[in-house]
């Protein structure tokens, strides 16, 4: 995947999510069962250390507004949920998903698929999508500074602010995609990492 100046949406193979909830049951599953057409989850691929981090994207739900002096006002975004804002056409702001850091995974590159946003046949889900890949270009630095930070306080322990005990175990999961790149090698003794 070389360098990620631009950030680009990717999806994640059904397999390796599946091979990685086996043991780290709070990985967000693709949810094969409920999905529109073929449509997984997807999110954004940041580099952190050696390794490719797909960061999955959520969604507006109702719960991200809070009732203030009669009006919905969107909760401003925190370290491990950076919340994507757009203008509507009435120039107001409006949620139109979540980066969930804090259940960001190391994925290998065989896992990743880009998604192809312009064969998205579902025009008002094209839209969308494309609203969120301008929000992500433009706060492409917020978004690596929060994972930098939340990997750096995971993996030192650091449990100063709340949200790190809720984030995923990013050393148990590093090595678990190791070894799934291993078992698909079929362990032929090189010593591949997950990168």
């Amino acid at each position: 995947m070389g360098t990620m100046e631009e950030l680009k949406l990717y999806s994640v193979s059904d397999t390796y999510i599946k091979y990685l909830r086996r043991i780290f049951t709070n990985v967000y599953s693709n949810k094969e069962s409920e999905r529109i057409h073929t449509r997984k989850y997807v999110g954004v691929v940041i580099r952190l250390e050696k390794y490719n981090y797909y960061i999955p994207m959520s969604s507006p739900k109702e719960s991200v507004y809070q009732i203030a002096e009669h009006k919905r006002k969107i909760k401003k975004s925190i370290v491990p949920i950076i919340r994507m804002i757009a203008q509507n056409k009435n120039g107001e702001k409006e949620l139109i998903g979540t980066l969930r850091i804090s259940h960001m995974i190391p994925a290998p590159e065989s896992e990743l698929k880009l998604y192809d946003v312009a064969g998205e046949t579902d025009h008002a889900y094209r839209n969308l999508v494309q609203n969120q890949i301008i929000f992500i270009r433009k706060n492409r630095e917020k978004i690596l500074a929060n994972a930098k930070l939340i990997y750096k306080q995971k993996i030192e322990n650091d449990l100063s602010a709340g949200y790190v005990k809720a984030a995923l175990e990013y050393p148990g999961l590093e090595k678990l995609c190791d070894r799934f790149v291993q078992e698909k090698n079929g362990g032929n003794g090189r010593n591949e990492s997950c990168l």
